[in-house]
Parts: structure tokens; sequence; C-alpha cells
């Protein structure tokens, strides 16, 4: 029997969960690094990495045009490794095994049902039997997530029996981990998503999954979100959870224990500070009597607000992360801190203007059979951001003494993947398997699985203790400066109007991972993401928009698993996820967001090539035209989205910054697509119009617009003059968070209400949850009308904080200004516009609050007959 996390005596095994992200492969050379390589940076650097020993992988599994990803790992009775890892080719996943044959890696079986798509998360154990059982979560017909399991034979070459199906209630089962206690019973754990709460979950078994007990609830959400659940086993027969919840107000670590009868232990916090703690890892000692837990720890007030003047500074949900371990005496609950291990690599630990700040990640705990802990993480140094490796090294317990880190050779890839860990019963040695497209710098390619044999019983230079409290922090510059409470989650806004009820919802769907160039290791991945859009930002909809081509080309194995992590997420009626791209074109043309209402929708590169070579079903390119002849421009791009057959909206930001777009470039803008602009962005400025107020809570003071150059012919209210019927909204950016709001009226809460609402313009833009109604002779904001009457409008505002000024644009012009008592958070005036005369107006609303927070609604176009 194999045991996972538990005796020197037997496998420690820790499986891959949770990873969101992808990428692939740019080198398939099949040429090993010497296992003592040295590698640093390179000539010219500013910063000096330090001298790391590399270990190379003894064997890869790594084929031409398929992305082999995600390994999951346990060890057969053979003492071989059996590996489960998801492999993605022709458009779909499927999940399969693959063992040592002949000291190579080979796939021996397929694990899931034919007709599954989507699949992620495999986690793999051996069972008392000496059979092994592999868990993954898989999406339904019905669109949600659960949990599959199957046996597998002992030597890994045969699945047994059919797939069982592990949880069915409604709503999504995701990132399991499983593992094997002394006793011999199988332990599960999951987060369960349902109705925006997020709880942990847990069942056991012996042998056959399906006689497996009911699931136990391990928490019930309740305040806050509990995520990305862990496992580990002590020496009593309760399973050991480790997982963070946000039920404090921020995220905080965890550890309960859960008993073969049902009953749930009291939370203990492991971690609980106003930094972001979160995504442990735990193993236990021989005895069982110890736990030792690594976890991530972020910056303070993680999620909160934080806007275009603080972004030079440094900031984002993945800014300033670190390493931290602590050791746990599980019978008397003792918490001791340990380290932080970011100190192992300098460079790593917190600088402002430091691109590698937080480049630190998905710690792998493991003890050895001298009872020694191992600690495994990504990090990126040598090839700046975007190229994440594997390194590695040992405590001493007995004097705090850590070995001077290792790196794994070929480990490069993106900063969420974990990397399953075993130890031999025969040896003593560790077996590591890892994902890498091998990437030299940030472009992706063809994802591989690697395994790596590290030997403990080499002589190991030391580096001496490492402090838990780093010297160095990200500066104090970084703490959010928006003091108004926040909305809390049933405070939401319903506007009744000609018989029809309305909700105001909101979203953001401009926002970056570690598959953008730019910034990587401050944005983070696709799950910190939606972290923050479920629990600090407390958005209704979202989804995550990375540059086509930017530094280095997306491709379509990161578009798909762009859209399969927001499926992850999608619980219609409480949350809604969308699955958007950017396109950052040049001047005069501008940046665009690509929005698609299912999954599916093509990748419409901005270069020509790019887009005939690299995307699927492309079509037939129209002749050059515009002014970048290598792009496709605005125009073709809807031409070409409308050919393609699925429904999207497009939506530019930036419009009157540095990037700029000439609004009088266009001849029109396809309404079938684009009818919102990005009006306010949290990472940089309101783009409204010259001499327009800026807000203050985001620009750090009372500002006034100052378009010139290109962009000049760049705002709102320039697009506005020309003629283009365009919406407001608001989204982040890079960096910024809780800052931009883009509300929409829907009459239900889900994606094609979202683009029924977008594409009639019921929207609008705010730096806070600020409640706007805006109408004009019954017609709501966003609509066009012709009338013989005079323009009779209805102003109904409900703000987050005392309202200074509320201000009607009429025709791009300041029209007439209302400024209530300083103690109202309410407005509300029905104003007729007796000097209208015949011709077209255009109206819209800016409000603004004492507290520096701003919004914008859409207008009604007006035509006086």
């Amino acid at each position: 029997m194999i045991l996972k996390r538990l005796t020197p005596a037997w496998f420690l095994i820790i499986p891959v969960v949770g990873a969101l992200a992808v990428a692939a492969l740019q080198n398939t050379s099949a040429q090993k690094e010497k296992s003592a390589e040295k590698v640093g940076p390179k000539d010219g650097e500013k910063k000096k990495a330090p001298q790391v020993t590399v270990t190379a992988p003894s064997t890869e599994l790594n084929h031409q045009g398929i992305q082999e990803d995600f390994p999951a790992m346990c060890i057969n009775e053979e003492g071989k490794p059996i590996i489960a890892f998801i492999d993605h080719s022709e458009g779909f996943d499927s999940l399969k095994i693959a063992e040592l044959l002949n000291g190579k890696l080979s796939p021996v079986a397929t694990v899931s049902a034919e007709g599954i798509t989507n699949i992620t998360q495999p986690c793999l154990t051996m069972m008392p039997s000496g059979r092994h059982l592999c868990v993954w979560s898989q999406l339904e017909q019905d669109g949600q997530w659960d949990l599959w399991a199957r046996v597998i034979g002992r030597h890994g070459k045969a699945v047994l029996g059919k797939p069982v199906r592990l949880t069915k209630s409604p709503g999504n089962d995701i990132f399991p981990d499983l593992g094997t206690d002394r006793h011999g019973k199988v332990w599960v754990t999951w987060q369960h998503l349902k109705d925006r709460v997020a709880n942990v979950m847990a069942k056991y078994g012996e042998d056959d999954p399906v006689n497996w007990a009911d699931a136990i609830a391990v928490t019930d959400g309740v305040g806050g979100g509990d995520w990305e659940p862990r496992l580990a086993f002590g020496a009593g027969e309760e399973a050991l959870i480790v997982f963070d919840s946000y039920r404090t107000g921020d995220f905080d670590l965890y550890l309960t224990r859960v008993s073969p009868d049902g009953s749930v232990g009291v939370p203990i916090a492991l971690a609980q500070t106003e930094r972001y703690e979160a995504r442990g890892e735990a193993a236990a000692s021989a005895d069982g009597k110890t736990l030792w837990v690594a976890y991530e720890d972020g910056v303070k007030h993680w999620g909160k607000d934080l806007g275009s003047e603080w972004r030079k500074k440094g900031g984002g949900l993945h800014h300033d992360r670190q390493l931290k371990v602590i050791k746990v005496e599980l019978e008397t609950n003792a918490v001791e801190k340990v380290a932080d291990v970011t100190a192992l690599l300098p460079d790593l630990v917190a600088d402002p203007q430091s691109v590698t700040t937080g480049a630190i990640d998905v710690p792998e705990v493991i003890v050895d059979r001298e009872g020694y802990p191992w600690i495994f993480f990504r990090f990126s140094l040598f090839n700046g951001p975007g190229n994440w490796q594997i390194a590695y090294s040992r405590l001493d317990p007995a004097n705090g003494h850590w070995t001077k880190p290792e790196a794994l050779g070929k480990s490069s890839y993106c900063l969420d993947r974990r990397s399953p860990v075993a130890l031999s019963p025969t040896d003593g040695s560790l077996a590591i398997a890892y994902a890498s497209d091998l990437r030299k710098g940030k472009q992706a390619g063809d994802c591989g699985i690697f395994l790596a044999t590290i030997d403990p019983s080499n002589e190991r230079e030391s580096v001496g203790p490492m402090p838990f409290d780093l010297l160095q922090e990200a500066p104090s510059l970084l703490e959010p400066y928006n003091d108004t409470p926040e909305r809390g989650r049933g405070d939401q806004h319903s506007w009744e109007i000609n018989g029809e009820r309305y909700h105001l919802v909101w979203g953001d769907f401009h926002r970056h991972t570690d598959f953008s160039n730019c910034r990587t290791t401050d944005d983070g991945c696709i799950t910190e993401h939606f972290r923050y859009a479920i629990e600090a930002g407390g958005l209704d909809f979202f989804g995550t928009s990375d540059h086509t081509e930017v530094g280095k080309r997306y491709t379509p194995y990161e578009w798909w698993q762009t859209q399969k992590q927001a499926d992850l997420f999608h619980t219609p009626g409480s949350f809604v996820s969308l699955y958007a791209y950017e396109r950052e074109q040049k001047y005069p043309y501008g940046h665009r967001n690509v929005v698609f209402l299912e999954r599916g929708g093509p990748l419409i590169y901005i270069k020509r090539r790019n887009y005939e070579e690299f995307t699927k079903g492309a079509l037939p390119l129209p002749p050059p035209d515009g002014d970048i002849l290598g792009d496709i421009p605005p125009w073709q791009l809807w031409d070409l989205l409308r050919a393609h057959g699925k429904r999207a909206m497009t939506v530019e930001h930036t419009s009157a910054g540095r990037m700029g777009t000439d609004w009088s470039k266009y001849e029109r803008l396809d309404q079938e697509f684009e009818n919102v602009l990005e009006v306010f962005q949290g990472s940089r400025e309101s783009s409204e119009g010259h001499g327009a107020p800026q807000p203050p809570i985001v620009v750090g003071g009372p500002k006034v617009s100052d378009f010139k150059g290109n962009s000049a012919n760049g705002t709102w209210q320039v697009a506005l003059g020309l003629e283009h019927r365009l919406g407001a909204f608001a989204s982040s950016d890079h960096r910024s968070n809780n800052i931009s709001y883009g509300g929409v009226y829907v009459k239900e809460l889900n994606r094609k209400e979202i683009f029924d609402a977008m594409d009639a313009r019921r929207t609008t833009a705010a730096t806070d949850k600020i409640f706007m109604e805006f109408s004009c002779n019954g017609h709501l904001m966003g609509e066009e009308f012709e009338t013989s009457e005079t323009p009779s409008i209805k102003i109904k505002v409900h703000g987050t904080a005392p309202i200074r000024k509320v201000t009607l644009i009429r025709n791009e012009q300041n029209y007439e200004v209302w400024e209530p008592s300083s103690e109202e958070f309410d407005f509300s005036i029905s104003f007729k516009d007796e000097k209208s005369k015949r011709g077209e107006y255009r109206y819209y609303l800016r409000v603004e609050q004492i507290d520096g927070n701003m919004g914008w609604t859409s207008p009604v176009w007006v035509t006086v007959k």
C-alpha cells in the first residue's frame, strides 16, 4: 500500500491540482543539460542573479503539435512513477496515463470517457489494493463541472471499469486533491462553487469509488468563499485539509480536520494578517505529529482600490508575492513561523521597481525519509517576467538552515502549474513531474511532461536560516486610498420603467494575466483574477483579456485555457464569466477587447500573417486596407467576426490615452459589434473629453483632461460629435483593482442578457458602485428616438458617498449642473430642456462624489422634429 504525505517508509505524493493557464513548446530538442550546469543572468543585466545548480530531467513526454500538461503522479508497487496528464490536441482534452517503459515516459492508457472535451486538475493516488485511482473535474453537457474517478490497474497499463461520477449536485466542483491515509482510506477534497459562494467539500472510501461515503461539507462559505483545499494526513484517522478563505475580508490560511464519521473540526487560523495568505500546501512528518505548510503571501488589502497613480509604483494582484513556511504541532495546534523562502533568491524580494517582484508561486512540500522538509516552487528571474522555472531547497529542522536553491532543467512555463513530488521507499530519492514548454522568453509553444530525480543524500551547500519577515517589503505607498465603505453583496439596485424591471449588474472584462507579455509578475494568473472578481471585487460578470500580439503571440492553446478557465467559475444567475482577448492595435485605430457570447470564437490577430498562419478555420482575407497595410483594420475585423458566425462585441479602450485613436478615421462603427466605449479605465484615466474632470480618487487629486497630439481626436466626446453611437463602460487593465465598474442593466443575469444590454447601451461607467438612472421621454439610456415634444429628462442617483455635483451634458458641452447638499447620498430630478430646437441632441450624465469617485451614464440620442 502507498500512502500520501506519510512516513519515510512510504511515498509522499503531491498531485497536481488547480492550475489554469497554459503555454507551449518552442524548443523540442532532446539535448539534456548537464546535471551540474551553472546558469545565471545575461551580460549587462542590472541585477545579478545568483548562480544556481540545475538538475536535468531524466526523461520527458513531448510531442510536437500536442499539449501534454497538468501532470499528476503516484508510485506503483514496483517503485515506478505513474503519471496522469491532460492531452490537448485537435481542439479538445483527454486524460491519459503514462509510465516508464525502458526508462522513457510513454502513454499507456486513456482514462477519460470518449466524447469528453474539457478536463482539468487531475490527481492520482495508490489505494490499499495496489491499484491506482485518478480523480479529475470535467465539464458536463449542462454546463457544470463535476468530479469523476476511475480505477487504474496495478502497473498503470489498464483502466478498470467505467468512470464513476463522484459529484452531481448543482454548482461547479473544482480544484480536487486526492490522497490515501495511514489507515487505508482514500480521501478527496475539492472546492464547490454555487451561487457565487465557494466552500470546501470532502469524501472518502477504501477502493471502489462506487461505494464511497456521501460528501461531507467541510465549510459553508458564509461571509466569504473558501478556496483551493489541499490534503495531508497525520497520525490520526482524520484528513487534514488546508484551505484559504475570504471570510475576514481578505484571504487567510486555515487548517481543519475531517473525521470518517463526518464530523468537522473548527478551522484553525494558520496565517491571518492583513496580507494575502493563500494557496497552501502541506506534508506531515514521519510520526504524523508535525505538519509543514508552505503558502503564498501577498500584499495587504489584496484586490482593493488601486488606480493609475499607484501603477507607476507597482501594484496588482500578484505584486510583492512571497513564499512562507510554517510548522504546526498537531497535538497542540501551535503554529511556528519558520521562514520566507523568497529570501533564497534575493532578487525576488519586494522592490516596487523590479519586474521580478512577486515572481514566486505554487509551493510543493515533501518530507524525506530522514525527516527533512523540501520546498519546491516556481520563480521568474533569469529570463524576465513570463518565464517561470522550478527551484527547490531543503530545510534542516534542527538548526533552521536551508540549502542553496537548485533549479530544474527544462522547467520554464507559466506561473501557476503545480509539480507533483514523490518519495521513493527503496532508495529515498525524490521524483518530480512537471510541465514545461521550454520557452526561452515569454512565447509559448508545445507543452510536455518532464520527470526528474533528486538524490537527497548528495552534499548540499547551506545558506543559513531564512527570516520569516523579510527586511524589504513593498512600500506603504501601495496602501489603498479609497476609504469609502464598499456596498455589501446584498446592496443591489433595480430600475422599473415602462413596465419592465432591470437589474444593475457590475462587471469587468479588461484584465491581463501571465498570458500577456507586460507586467506579468504584477498581474498574476487567471485563477487569481476570478478570486478577485468573486470575492474582493464583488462583480457579477467578468472575463480576462490577454494580448494577441504584444511582445509575444497569444496561442490557440492559451485561448483554449482562457475559455475553459472562464467556464470553471461560471454559475448562471449568480456569476457570469465571459470569453475575451485584446487586440492592441496601433494609432490611429486603437486597442479593442473582443468578447464572445459562446466558446470557440476565432482568434483574429492584428497581423494578417498571424491570422492566416495560426487561426484555426481562418477565412480568406480581403485586400490590405487602411493606414497599416500589414494589419487587419477594425472594419475588416468586424467583417471577419460576422463571417465566422460567433456572436461578439468589441470595446475600445484608452482611446484618448498615449496609445491613441483617431475617431475621424472611421467612416462608421459597425453597430452589430461595437456599441460601448471604455470611457474610464482604472489603470489610467477617463477618456471622456478635453477639459472634462478626471476622477480624483484615481488620479490622485483634482485634474482636468488635457489631451494633445494623438490623443486629441480620441475622446468619447469627439466620437459622439462624429455621430459614433457609443455608450459608457469601465474596466481595469493592468494592476488596477476595485476601482473600475462597468454597470449593465439586465432583466436576468446571463451571458445573452449582458450582450443584449450592451448592444442596447443600457450601460454606465463608474469608479465605485454608484447607482444611476437616466431616461428621456420614457426612453432609457442608450436609446435613439424622434419626438415632437420637449425632451424631458429623469435623473436618479444613489451614491456610495455624498454627491458633490451632477452634470447634464448636451452635445458634448456641460449643459446643466446641480450641486446637492454635502450630506446627500441621493439625488433625483426631472428636467425639461425648454431651450431645445429642431435637430439631434445627445444627453448623458456625469456624477461626482465628495470622496473623488465618479460615474457616467450612456447617452440618449434625441431628434426633435
